[in-house]
């Protein structure tokens, strides 16, 4: 009998038979059905097209999202010339409406002001505070879909899955603007897995791998909600931390050593377990002048940690300039250990205090394949 295909499914071509010691490839038939495709209803989007958070794609899924740099917002955007409640887009039977809510320098709607209620149309371009620009558009499923991938692909470590260096870059200098406009306490926690070469030279670059996925999901189980952990670079990350004093600082980063030591990493036939270094800066955006500042102290205490003896927590001064320019910031040690490698077979022991440990601190220019 000959086959049968319902609509939909894919079915061989005709005359596309094999024939006796001969091969054939065969192009599938697929039919479609418009009526899928038009019952999809359209999704009110917003795309940040420029500002701090270029890319994102917010879902206009309720009645309304208030929009400004103040926690409470629904759209949370990091430009300081936004007010803290700076517009409202409302979605009503009659369409979806843009707002002024007072704002201090407006909000426009394809460069004109907006003074009333305005109805957004499918593509407009809403234009505030000191660089954000946003479009409105409709969208369906696929088209969604489509662009929060390109967006995740964007702010992603594609081996990791945490967020990357550009992203984290754009988040540390909104995070630090809000910290020193509102006095409130940032702690840059920056963590080095120990003796990451030696893993990479004994079991390959394939179990290097396996260690910074296994502390990528350590890292996002332990932290907060409100945190951010991103890969800052080789075996480097970072974590984000509002709200948290110096002493909880150092609390929390003592957690994530403690945590990630006890980690027990599958590979091949037999385990890998690690110990890492975490340097600590704190503030409240009232001693440096820079976020980048920031980054170099927790940078200088890290190196300060490597040199005294790896897997411990050590703290930054917050009048700490950059690493190269003073001896060294001053530290609080919590705790050290030793690190254990492999299935039985891959002991490291630390390396005894070098010289280098007992004179100032001078921070040596810093590549991915450094035996830290």
């Amino acid at each position: 009998m000959p086959s049968s295909s319902r609509p939909g499914s894919p079915s061989a071509v005709p005359g596309a038979e094999e024939r006796a010691g001969e091969r054939t490839d065969t192009t599938l038939v697929t039919k479609f059905d418009p009526a899928e495709d038009e019952g999809q209803d359209l999704q009110a989007i917003l795309t940040v097209l420029s500002g701090s958070e270029a890319g994102t794609v917010h879902r206009l899924d309720r009645s309304e999202h208030v929009i400004g740099r103040d926690d409470s917002a629904d759209i949370i955007l990091g430009d300081a010339g936004l007010s803290r409640r700076h517009a409202s887009v409302n979605r009503t039977v009659h369409g979806t409406f843009l707002r002024d809510l007072g704002s201090t320098n407006g909000t426009f709607v394809n460069a004109e002001a907006v003074r009333h209620a305005h109805e957004l149309a499918d593509g407009d371009r809403i234009q505030m505070g000191q660089g954000t620009v946003l479009r409105f558009s409709l969208q369906d499923r696929l088209e969604q879909e489509a662009a929060e991938r390109l967006y995740e692909m964007t702010v992603r470590d594609p081996l990791t899955r945490l967020y990357n260096r550009r992203y984290l870059d754009e988040r540390l200098r909104s995070e630090f603007a809000y910290a020193k406009r509102h006095e409130h306490d940032l702690c840059v926690l920056m963590v080095d897995v120990d003796h990451f070469k030696f893993i990479n030279d004994t079991h390959g670059h394939a179990a290097g791998d396996e260690v910074l996925r296994h502390v990528a999901r350590g890292l996002e189980k332990i932290v907060r909600a409100e945190d951010l952990v991103a890969r800052y670079g080789g075996e480097e990350f970072i974590i984000l931390a509002r709200g948290i004093d110096p002493n909880g600082g150092l609390a929390f980063a003592e957690r994530i050593r403690v945590y990630l030591g006890g980690l027990a990493i599958a590979y091949m036939s037999g385990t890998l377990s690690i110990t890492v270094s975490v340097g600590v800066a704190h503030t409240d955006g009232s001693a440096f002048r820079q976020a980048s500042a920031v980054v170099a102290a927790a940078d200088a205490a890290l190196y300060r940690a490597k040199a005294n003896g790896r897997n411990r927590v050590e703290l930054a001064d917050e009048t700490t300039q950059i690493p190269s320019m003073r001896p060294g910031p001053r530290v609080s040690t919590l705790s050290e250990g030793t690190l254990d490698m492999g299935s039985g077979t891959s002991a490291v022991r630390r390396r005894p205090p070098s010289r280098a440990a007992t004179q100032p601190l001078v921070v040596p220019p810093r590549f991915e394949d450094d035996d830290a």
